[in-house]
């Protein structure tokens, strides 16, 4: 009897407590969290104030979209998101005290489908691993907008894919080694305020549709992307690049085009582009180059290269090009204030031409010149030989 007592009681105390812990789970995921609101009919969960200093543990459930705006949060820590996987957007708007993402902040978020930083103004780092262990099954677009980040460091997104768009707009940005390293599909890549940009940046990295550097100031240097490979479109526009160096392309692999259009280059080197395994157009077009002082500079594999509507430094350096295959570069392309913005060809033809005619003309009269005073020096001389020759045989006769 006592036994079967004692057994009855353990299985009441146990269907007590899976009672609790189901009602008690039923409550928390069923109530809208502290300094939030919750529109049901959105399935949107709106947080702020600044008195709200953490992210909510749990939201209820059947909510997509998280907003936490005008708070004081400081960071978004490592697994934020654990017990909101069915979360479709994450949104940080006017968090001016936000300043750091931790390294697997995301991680686990199988249905998120944006996540954007709007107005953050403290937030100035992308650190390693911040995007990585997402696991999206779908499109991920991550932006940042009026949001001043200066760096991001190697590995930020690692092993990150199916990512539809990363937008970035930077202030001072730097992007370091290995910045895009390790990304499977990546769609849309926009950046702009870019400072400075070390070597590869895109190791390992493949299956880009649009790479866009827009609105930037900073160098090329060599192996830029190298590990980079199926791009669908590489787009350098509206940039003050200091130097394009030899072998800035080198390592990028299976490219359908690559585009400089209408930035200002101050220096484009010799064999920049002659790194690039299976490129089939090349697009240098409307841009103000300085420096272009080899046939090497606009060199490469690619099927087509259009060098066309440039504005150039002229000067005779550049009489190359009347040597170049494509006779187009000629006429396609225009000088700079030195040459009145006409054509190259014009350039060539009235400035460097004339004064290699001119030359020739005057070295062949100083020839002639030159030859005559030889010429009257030897008559002279001839004459002078005759004149002794006629007196000794006047002597002679003389005598005799």
């Amino acid at each position: 009897m006592n036994i079967l007592f004692a057994t009855t009681n353990t299985v009441v105390h146990r269907t007590l407590l899976l009672f609790f812990i189901f009602f008690t789970t039923t409550v928390l995921s069923g109530k809208c969290p502290d300094d939030c609101e919750c529109d049901e009919l959105e399935k949107t969960v709106t947080c702020g104030g600044l008195l709200l200093l953490t992210l909510p543990d749990i939201l209820p459930s059947g909510y997509h979209t998280l907003i936490m705006r005008n708070t004081s949060i400081r960071s978004v820590p490592k697994n934020s998101f654990r017990r909101m996987d069915e979360l479709r957007e994450v949104r940080f708007e006017n968090s001016e005290q936000l300043d750091q993402i931790d390294k697997f902040a995301f991680k686990g978020m199988k249905y998120i489908r944006l996540i954007s930083f709007s107005n953050c103004p403290r937030l100035h780092e992308i650190c390693k691993g911040a995007f990585s262990g997402i696991s999206n099954k779908q499109g991920l677009k991550i932006r940042f907008h009026e949001t001043p980040i200066q760096r991001i460091h190697g590995g930020a997104f690692r092993h990150a894919n199916n990512i539809r768009e990363l937008s970035i707009s930077g202030s001072d940005l730097a992007l370091s080694r290995h910045a895009f390293a390790s990304i499977t599909q990546l769609d849309f890549l926009t950046l702009s305020g870019v400072v400075m940009v070390e070597p590869q940046l895109f190791t390992n990295s493949t299956r880009f549709h649009i790479i866009h550097i827009k609105e930037s100031q900073f160098e090329l240097t060599p192996e830029t992307f190298e590990g980079l490979a199926h791009v669908h479109q590489l787009l350098i526009q509206r940039c003050k690049i200091s130097r394009i160096a030899s072998g800035a392309f080198d390592g990028l692999h299976t490219v359908e085009t690559i585009e400089l259009f209408d930035n200002q280059i101050n220096s484009l080197a010799a064999r920049a582009f002659t790194g690039v395994v299976n490129l089939g157009r090349l697009r240098i077009a409307r841009n103000m180059i300085k420096s272009l002082e080899t046939t090497e500079s606009i060199l490469s594999d690619a099927v087509q290269t259009r060098f066309e509507e440039n504005t150039v430094d002229c000067g005779c350096h550049i009489k190359w090009m009347q040597a170049h295959p494509d006779r187009s570069l000629l006429d396609s392309n225009y000088c700079g204030s030195s040459g009145v913005y006409r054509s190259i060809h014009t350039f060539l033809r009235h400035h460097c031409e004339n004064n290699y005619t001119s030359r020739s003309i005057s070295t062949q009269a100083s020839s002639r010149v030159d030859n005559g005073s030889i010429n009257t020096k030897s008559n002279s001389q001839s004459m002078h030989h005759h004149y002794i020759i006629l007196s000794m045989f006047y002597l002679i006769f003389v005598i005799c």
